[in-house]
């Protein structure tokens, strides 16, 4: 498996996680990185979507309640 696919899939990872209401503290831990990193990941996703996406930022916020950008 390529460096990129397994960024991406721990990148989905952490967001599902997060997604549940696991602390990105308790991801973090798990994963053996940091509470920071795990929180730039999530934020970078979470502002591409909304970027990309095309829809109101209304519409993409609410798929990442646990998300503070």
């Amino acid at each position: 498996m390529s460096i990129t696919r397994q960024t991406d899939e721990r990148d989905l990872l952490i967001l599902s996680r997060a997604y549940a209401g696991e602390t990105l503290a308790a991801i973090a831990d798990s994963l053996g990185i940091t509470k920071e990193y795990v929180r730039t990941i999530a934020r970078r996703v979470l502002v591409a979507d909304m970027t990309e996406s095309g829809e109101p930022e209304s519409v993409v916020r609410p798929a990442y309640p646990w998300a503070r950008v």
